[in-house]
């Protein structure tokens, strides 16, 4: 029985098990319970001793958590204190039981593993794997197995502590041992797109290890600070490591948290989550937040910080929890289907309007312009909405642009699992502007080029760019061509030409390039 006790406020979890098949294993194979640490859910016994070869004995005195809690998780309702259970994670634990998961702890002598059907706690048996504050190096195959687990529907739930942090005294501190899990894993660099900072000199943007209270949070909606838990507003760091968001690398990657001195969405963060394949992770720099202040005995430098904390109350018993849900539950929504793009450019305003198939597996919407129809950039992102019917999901987008050309434009829809859609591509010209194509331009000196779009009665000019006139005529049919053998263009020497179409009182121009 432990000493301190800490009381359940605020937070309504539901007793019913209706989570009763998925399982959520907290890892403690890597010298979770060295130092001052004890980041387990449970332990009956208090006899490891964790040492600076990255081995452990049952020569000491730390705690040795086994595979089931005791009494058994069975019995837990809504009023278990968190006391029932032996570890700085059992309010956590206890707090997962009432969400209706089956919680177990992976023994200092386990396996990590994925599809060995040999290993009875083999991560594939479980939706959520939690590691908190490793301080024993992940081994290739771990790591494999790990980076398998999230590829296939698991959720990682990652968590480290400052630089510095390294409990056995074998040399290696969380940061260093997650960063080496991101870039050596041997399936892909960088997967998850988190950077934990450590002391490597060219990373001092923000630091290794800070304590700060901190309210700057994103304001975007998103399942970790605003989840069917309760709405976290503040996240309090003692001695953390900040984290660097690489979007590129993991474009749906996104921060929860900030430093209060941050102004980036990549920079500073103190917690973020992201969608790696099939799977999930999410991931914090300092293991105190999950702290229930009420380790094994003996431990004196554990923090009351789960739940009732005093700074932040139980915001962060809300970020642990809806992010605990969001890695357990499994995506149902179906791949973007594009139903219909169009748009149109009216008083000078261009607008654009879409509409997708509800649920969609979109993680945000990107609007791409081109103005030759093959090259193409991004020149709005729209962060995806809820479907307004049941079914469909409507956009709009305007802007104010003042054109005289065609442009062309597409809707890139980035995925849950990193896979990109695009919809078809639409043109859009300026209002009442006929559609005249010049092509192709540039178009060589021996060449030919064709106007086409045009209607009968317009007149057709083409100056060079000081205004002298090499070609006027009147339009007999919808299209005209010229070329070197042809009258209408030997005058033409390599250059700048303008071509006007003058209909109905309407002139357009079109730029036209004559190479050698």
């Amino acid at each position: 029985m432990k000493h301190v006790i800490l009381l359940f406020i605020g937070l309504t979890l539901s007793s019913f098990h209706i989570n009763a098949q998925t399982k959520i294993l907290f890892d403690a194979t890597k010298a979770e319970t060295a130092g001052q640490a004890d980041w387990v859910i449970d332990a009956d016994s208090t006899n490891l001793n964790w040492t600076n070869t990255s081995t452990v004995t049952r020569t000491g005195k730390k705690a040795n958590a086994q595979r089931f809690p005791t009494p058994d998780q069975s019995s837990v309702t809504t009023s278990t204190p968190e006391t029932y259970w032996t570890g700085s994670l059992s309010s956590w634990g206890i707090d997962c039981v009432n969400k209706g998961y089956h919680v177990e702890s992976l023994p200092f002598y386990g396996r990590i593993t994925y599809g060995d059907t040999t290993n009875p706690q083999d991560l594939s048996n479980y939706k959520v794997y939690v590691v908190d504050e490793p301080n024993i190096y992940f081994t290739a195959s771990e790591k494999t197995a790990m980076m398998n687990f999230v590829a296939n529907g698991g959720g990682l739930f990652i968590i480290s502590d400052h630089s510095g942090s390294d409990r056995n005294n074998d040399g290696s501190d969380s940061p260093t041992i997650w960063d080496d899990f991101f870039t050596n894993n041997g399936v892909a660099n960088n997967p998850f797109g988190i950077n934990f900072f450590n002391t490597n000199p060219n990373v001092k943007t923000f630091p290794a290890d800070f304590s700060e209270t901190t309210n700057n949070f994103t304001k975007e909606t998103n399942p970790i600070s605003k989840g069917p838990c309760g709405t976290a507003t503040e996240m309090k760091y003692s001695d953390g490591t900040s984290i660097l968001l690489d979007t590129i690398a993991n474009p749906t990657v996104k921060g929860v948290a900030f430093a209060n001195e941050s102004t980036s969405i990549i920079n500073g963060v103190m917690f973020a989550y992201a969608k790696y394949g099939k799977g999930k992770i999410v991931a914090t720099g300092d293991s105190s937040p999950c702290d229930d202040g009420t380790g094994s005995k003996g431990y004196s430098s554990l923090y009351v910080s789960y739940a009732n904390e005093p700074t932040v109350g139980n915001n962060h018993r809300y970020l642990f929890m809806n992010s605990t849900i969001w890695l357990a539950t499994t995506d149902t929504a179906l791949p973007v289907k594009f139903i219909s793009i169009t748009g149109n450019n009216k008083n000078n305003v261009t607008t654009l309007f879409w509409q997708v198939s509800a649920p969609s597996s979109a993680e945000y919407y990107q609007v791409e312009k081109s103005i030759d129809g093959t090259n193409y950039s991004v020149v709005t992102t729209t962060q995806k909405r809820n479907n307004e019917n049941g079914s469909l999901e409507n956009y709009q987008w305007q802007t104010q642009e003042h054109t005289t050309t065609t442009s062309y434009y597409r809707i890139k829809a980035i995925e849950s699992n990193c896979i990109l859609d695009y919809s078809q591509v639409i043109s859009i010209a300026p209002e009442n502007k006929q559609h005249i194509r010049v092509y192709p331009n540039p178009v060589n000196a021996t060449g030919s080029f064709t106007i086409s779009g045009l209607n009968t009665g317009s007149i057709i000019t083409i100056t060079d760019a000081k205004g002298s006139v090499y070609y006027q005529s009147t339009a007999i049919t919808s299209s005209i061509t010229f070329n070197s053998s042809n009258s209408k263009m030997q005058r033409m020497a390599p250059g700048v030409y303008i071509v006007a179409i003058k209909d109905a009182g309407t002139v357009l121009t079109e730029k036209l390039m004559i190479n050698k």
